[in-house]
């Protein structure tokens, strides 16, 4: 925005993932008052998760309208009118107009934020008349509800964690099944075992993945979707998208995207 490829409001959020990283939460900033340049953006987003980052850039005002692209065959469903609000105790809500809020005027004071939000997938047409940023993680592409490209992760805890846990029946986490969280003891030392899909599903084959970013670009290109700005989330850290395959992925799609956009990325 301080570059001019969008405009500080009005602007449309195409959010291209497996996940809608569409969480709310307490921030430790003032989310009350507007960022006035992005070195206030880069702070506030120190306090930012990998999946709750869109709210806030609809509180700010950035965007009115989001739409989910998640999976390759639905079509997008009708936008639905929402609103977000930040509440006393400083978290954002998400909400559907009423009666009530419906006639407040979502100005930068106000503390309701209205906007749209539609999903989907390739099976449909798209149009906005508003400026798109086009955000892409790179699991959309490879990601089929599986984790068969992770490991278990592992948190350290003391010693005093891991008897409460064990020990107490009624621990918080000892209320989800073993495979997702327990307690373990390793080599005199302590850890968190957590695991987030209990049963994992075979990956996409390279050839799918390739007719998958085929189809995106295509659809892109009959849609005549023509963004001012485009992010790129590789998720390979978190494993959602391969270690093995993130490289060919991202360049397959970024040249596809060069050809169709006429632009170079920028890391």
């Amino acid at each position: 925005m301080e570059e001019g490829y969008l405009p500080p409001f009005g602007n449309s959020l195409l959010h291209v993932d497996h996940h809608p990283d569409f969480e709310c939460g307490a921030y430790g900033g003032d989310m009350s008052a507007l960022f006035g340049s992005s070195k206030d953006i880069r702070d506030f987003a120190d306090c930012l998760g990998i999946a709750d980052f869109i709210c806030p850039a609809i509180y700010q005002g950035m965007f009115n309208e989001i739409v989910f692209l998640r999976d390759f065959d639905s079509f997008i469903s009708k936008p639905r009118q929402m609103t977000l609000s930040l509440d006393a105790s400083g978290c954002l809500v998400t909400g559907t107009p009423t009666p009530l809020n419906r006639g407040i005027v979502a100005a930068p004071e106000a503390d309701h934020r209205f906007f749209t939000y539609s999903q989907g997938g390739l099976g449909g047409a798209f149009h906005t008349p508003q400026p798109i940023a086009l955000d892409i993680d790179l699991d959309y592409f490879c990601w089929d509800d599986s984790r068969s490209s992770m490991l278990d992760a592992k948190l350290e805890i003391t010693e005093e964690a891991y008897r409460s846990m064990t020990g107490n029946p009624y621990h918080p986490f000892r209320l989800l099944p073993k495979i997702i969280a327990r307690a373990i003891e390793e080599n005199g030392r302590y850890y968190l075992s957590y695991f987030a899909m209990p049963k994992p599903d075979p990956l996409p084959s390279e050839k799918q993945i390739k007719t998958r970013i085929k189809r995106f670009i295509t659809w892109l290109a009959s849609n005549a979707v023509s963004p001012r700005v485009i992010s790129l989330c590789r998720s390979r850290h978190s494993g959602y998208t391969p270690a093995r395959m993130w490289r060919a992925i991202e360049k397959r799609l970024l040249d596809d995207l060069k050809e169709l956009c006429g632009y170079d990325a920028q890391s």
